[in-house]
């Protein structure tokens, strides 16, 4: 039972969370060229405003994403569900265009709260964020609804077009066309813009321009709650680059932020579970055994996950600073913030733990806690930021996010079996932390001993995967042959 569930929920993870995969990995094939083509002081500024990007983005949804899912799927008859979707387009056209007016006439005003230091464009920049924002709210509510719709393959074509549209663009404006960073928000904004068009046209048959007071009523009310949530962990993910700003400059800004996006291939991934899972354990509300199916997920998710650190961590450095021709894919500015990889790979680790034990507050309508677990983690990165940050520079904010999700783990884990106590293996997840940490560890120290550098420490930790992949399927932790027929429906 756990192994078909286990398979069925990887089936959707894949399917339905490879468009947000492939979406949000533009960024990661992108570090190369912006680490080329623009200095670290200049990407600590777009890093900056990217953040500040994210946390004004959810004041332009304000939770209407989720709702616009809910009411949109609960709704069976086409014509209301087409009164739900034109009502949200209008609602959030309207609401965007305000915000992104005040922004743009504002420019100045918050281009002077950041102090970018010898970067007098700064309020330029701002005021194409402003459309960015704008762009940026409108163009997913079609890809919003194809996701209700479960139109998995139109959803994912979607996704393609918009990265390779943003990928040539980027490309045109920064090496052929010799811009500036604020090239990559013209390449993001007709990305927007291209994918829109198409993703109207696909979804034309709910278009009919009917706005209903009373839903957008419903849609604000339910959407609201989730907005708070959104920004302590929003809070805990961006922070740092501020912190960092505070404490030391713009340059070490671009460095920690670049070989952030390194470790992002991970949470690419564990993005995609999420993407997935929420939706699968609702379905498991109503089966007498989906404490046993919770369980095997839970223990599948730390075998899978921590595999993934380990690819990561190993493989990151080595291919990265590889030189051809001199060349390599991170420059060599930007190669003393690759001290941070293993911190961020452990926080995205346990972000999808935290994501893992969401199922006991939906089940027991306590979704309160999420308020408490996150505003928590929130106050408690807010602290060790200020604390970690002067004593170990950009180590220290990775530490921060990594205990700050740590501590959510644990804070949610111990809530959830007081209200829905779900019997984990635990002891034989103590033998998959133990196998990997030790992996990690010995790969480490012989590394080291050996100074092993490029292809040569590839393929030594390449031996201590395997290893360790024998090693579980002997010892019966997990087996090998399982996790390969995963891909199996």
């Amino acid at each position: 039972m756990q192994k078909s569930h286990s398979k069925e929920l990887f089936s959707h993870t894949f399917t339905y969370g490879i468009g947000l995969f492939v979406n949000r990995f533009l960024s990661f094939l992108l570090i190369p060229l912006y680490t080329y083509y623009f200095k670290p002081g200049e990407l600590g500024v777009f890093n900056i405003l990217q953040s500040f990007w994210l946390v004004i983005a959810i004041f332009y949804l304000f939770g209407i994403e989720t709702a616009f899912i809910k009411y949109f799927t609960d709704e069976k008859f086409p014509e209301l569900r087409s009164k739900i979707y034109s009502t949200t387009l209008i609602l959030l056209s309207s609401t965007s265009f305000v915000l992104s007016i005040i922004i743009f006439l504002f420019a100045e005003n918050i281009s002077g709260i950041f102090n970018f230091e010898g970067y007098p464009d700064s309020a330029f920049l701002i005021k194409i964020l402003a459309l960015v924002l704008f762009a940026d709210t409108i163009y997913r509510f079609p890809l919003l609804l194809l996701r209700a719709e479960l139109q998995a393959k139109k959803y994912l074509v979607l996704n393609l077009i918009s990265v390779f549209v943003n990928l040539g663009f980027n490309i045109i404006f920064i090496v052929w066309m010799k811009m500036g960073i604020e090239s990559i928000f013209y390449a993001y904004i007709i990305s927007c813009a291209v994918t829109l068009i198409v993703s109207l046209f696909i979804t034309k048959k709910y278009l009919i321009f009917d706005f209903s007071f009373k839903k957008a009523k419903e849609l604000i009310i339910y959407g609201n709650k989730f907005v708070y949530v959104g920004l302590f962990i929003l809070f805990i993910d961006v922070s740092d680059r501020f912190f960092l700003k505070y404490f030391t400059d713009d340059a070490t800004v671009g460095i920690y932020s670049a070989n952030y996006k390194l470790a992002s291939g991970m949470g690419l991934i564990v993005a995609a579970f999420k993407f997935a899972w929420t939706p699968y354990f609702l379905n498991l509300s109503d089966n007498s055994e989906n404490k046993n199916i919770i369980s095997g997920i839970f223990t599948n998710y730390f075998f899978a996950g921590l595999l993934l650190f380990l690819g990561f961590a190993f493989f990151i450095p080595p291919v990265f600073t590889y030189k051809i021709n001199g060349l390599s894919l991170l420059g060599a500015d930007y190669w003393s913030g690759l001290i941070i990889i293993p911190f961020i790979l452990l926080s995205y680790f346990f972000s999808g733990l935290f994501s893992n034990l969401n199922v006991a507050p939906f089940f027991k309508d306590k979704t309160s806690y999420f308020f408490f677990v996150t505003l928590s983690g929130a106050i408690l990165n807010f602290i060790l930021n200020i604390i970690l940050i002067p004593l170990l520079n950009i180590k220290g904010a990775a530490i921060s996010t990594l205990i700050s999700y740590f501590f959510m783990f644990i804070f949610i884990y111990y809530l959830s079996q007081k209200i829905y106590e779900v019997k984990y293996d635990w002891k034989k997840i103590t033998m998959i932390v133990f196998v990997f940490g030790a992996g990690y560890l010995i790969s480490l120290l012989l590394n080291n001993i050996l100074n092993l550098t490029g292809l040569y420490q590839i393929i030594f930790n390449l031996f201590i995967i395997t290893a360790i992949l024998i090693i579980s399927d002997i010892t019966g932790i997990f087996k090998f042959k399982k996790l390969l027929k995963l891909k199996y429906k």
